[in-house]
């Protein structure tokens, strides 16, 4: 196993947003990072300006910037995809018919495309049951792909799709179809063997080369791999890896803890709402 580039090592996090829940999908636009704090359902943005929030009537989960601009919105329980326009949620895609249970992290395509999870009504179960639907630019939608245990981050590489699949422990790869439904899953990285079976990964984000960006959750760290080989790494000792995003250089990462050290994260500390999150940034090499 590569142990990761020595620059990446001796880089400093540094915490732009410490007062967060649990924030899910960052995605750099312009000058601004925006996040959805699903915990909180409030829509973040961080820039030099401060740390502005939008409370939210129905919480979001996945965002994703469309090519005109626009921020698509993937409303967690709601099962619908919102855009911002003019400041205001307009509906884009309404999911109640086609969605099993809350959407989950999102991404898209060149062509305007969304691709969303959904995640069954039982995700934590580890059973095979979780989706991933396809959105048109129309609005229309469809199952893309099926049979996946928790799918979690998404990322788009030209015709390739990138799923994670949390209780796998892996990254499946699929063929995107002209019609953009997924073809020919197969493994494309198992954490499981490159790294432990702590390593369960959530966010996912592609880096020029080709290799991913992965938020290994109770890892606690974020980690570049490419197929069997960890690239880079960027520990976050006592901190649950969420999410992450790259912009040139930078690094942008989502982390929560347990504010109380007797409860677990997940289990105990969430359902409690005593959890801090921050959003930070570290330089890394390219």
């Amino acid at each position: 196993m590569n142990s990761g580039d020595s620059r990446l090592m001796n880089s400093t996090i540094e915490t732009l947003c410490d007062d967060t829940v649990w924030g899910e999908a960052p995605r750099r636009q312009g000058d601004a990072l925006w996040s959805s704090d699903t915990q909180a359902a409030q829509l973040l943005t961080v820039s030099e300006a401060g740390v502005a929030r939008t409370a939210l009537a129905e919480p979001s989960n996945g965002i994703w910037f469309l090519p005109d601009g626009r921020l698509a919105i993937a409303r967690w329980h709601a099962k619908r995809i919102d855009v911002l326009e003019d400041g205001e949620s307009v509906l884009h895609a309404d999911l109640s018919d086609l969605a099993r249970a809350a959407l989950g992290d999102m991404a898209g395509a060149p062509d305007g495309r969304l691709y969303v999870d959904d995640m069954g009504e039982a995700p934590h179960s580890g059973a095979p049951i979780g989706r991933v639907l396809v959105v048109d630019p129309d609005g229309s939608a469809r199952v893309a792909a099926e049979g996946l245990r928790f799918p979690n981050g998404i990322a788009v590489l030209e015709d390739t799709l990138i799923v994670a699949e949390t209780h796998a422990m892996r990254l499946t790869a699929f063929d995107i179809e002209s019609d953009g439904t997924l073809k020919r899953p197969r493994t494309w990285a198992d954490l499981a063997k490159l790294l432990s079976e702590r390593h369960r990964p959530d966010g996912i984000w592609p880096a020029p080369d080709g290799s991913i960006w992965v938020a290994t959750t109770t890892g606690e760290e974020f980690v570049r791999v490419d197929g069997s080989r960890v690239i880079d790494r960027v520990p976050t000792p006592g901190e649950f890896a969420i999410a992450c995003c790259l912009d040139g250089s930078s690094l942008y990462l989502s982390a929560s803890r347990s504010t109380d050290p007797d409860l677990d994260l997940l289990s105990e500390a969430l359902p409690q709402k005593k959890v801090r999150g921050r959003i930070a940034r570290v330089e890394v090499a390219t």
